[in-house]
């Protein structure tokens, strides 16, 4: 072997003493890897840092792993371990709602879904039919293509198309828009200088109920307001008009 492995073999004392030491022994004892042992006692992820890490998270959802680590003098690896393993705890992205609704808010459109859901088991799918439903909306005076708008066929290796970088126009016009299950029944624009008020929404209705007389005659129309239109429902001329209006859920678009 000397021949060999040179300097780097054994010598026969070493070779026979071992030899020795591992004569009659079990083949278990002649494993060549660790043994399991106890090692060092682990004085980081006990139940005081446990419920101390509990607290500080409960205090502040946001807090982040490292100053936990600095509050209580441990490793950040040790904190994460507690946090995720231990307690059990995720760090969750806040979701995006349209609106943060008051109690109030969620009462009544719970009521108002209630008294729909009772008038559709009352009439059925007629009841769906007859429902003309009207919203506001900005229209800018002109609107850029976006990107997907302005894809083109190009041989592999030719140069991407060029456009110019361009906003919407600050002019823009306040359109109200009406349809049913059908289709759109009516379109009106705001004149330049004008307002929306309980007078203005009123003439849009006088010109719905016409144009749902043309093109919807054998129909008895529901009217249905939108969220965003709190200024017409103090109106007396909307409490006495002879088509039923629906009453509209609190920021429900």
């Amino acid at each position: 072997m000397k021949i060999v492995y040179g300097e780097t073999c054994v010598d026969v004392s070493t070779v026979r003493r071992w030899s020795k030491e591992l004569a009659g022994t079990s083949p278990t004892e002649t494993d060549l890897h660790d043994k399991a042992r106890c090692g060092r006692p682990n004085t980081v992820n006990d139940i005081p840092h446990q419920e101390r890490v509990d607290e500080i998270v409960q205090a502040n959802r946001r807090i982040k792993v490292r100053e936990i680590s600095e509050m209580l003098g441990i490793s950040t690896g040790s904190a994460q371990f507690i946090i995720h393993d231990v307690l059990g705890y995720r760090k969750l992205c806040a979701r995006w709602v349209p609106h943060m609704l008051s109690p109030e808010m969620k009462l009544n459109r719970s009521r108002v879904s209630q008294e729909l859901l009772a008038q559709y088991t009352d009439e059925g799918e007629a009841f769906l039919r007859r429902i003309v439903t009207g919203d506001e909306t900005w229209v800018h005076h002109y609107d850029p293509e976006n990107k997907k708008q302005s894809k083109e066929y190009r041989h592999i290796g030719s140069p991407c198309p060029k456009k110019f970088k361009v906003v919407p126009s600050a002019k823009k016009v306040l359109m109200t828009v009406f349809w049913d299950c059908e289709g759109l029944v009516h379109i009106d624009f705001l004149k330049q200088g004008s307002t929306v008020n309980s007078d203005r929404y009123i003439e849009t209705l006088r010109k719905l109920r016409a144009r749902l007389t043309r093109v919807r005659p054998r129909q008895r129309p529901s009217a249905h307001e939108s969220a965003n239109s709190r200024c017409h429902e103090k109106s007396p001329i909307l409490r006495n008009l002879t088509t039923p209006i629906i009453q509209s859920r609190p920021c429900s678009i």
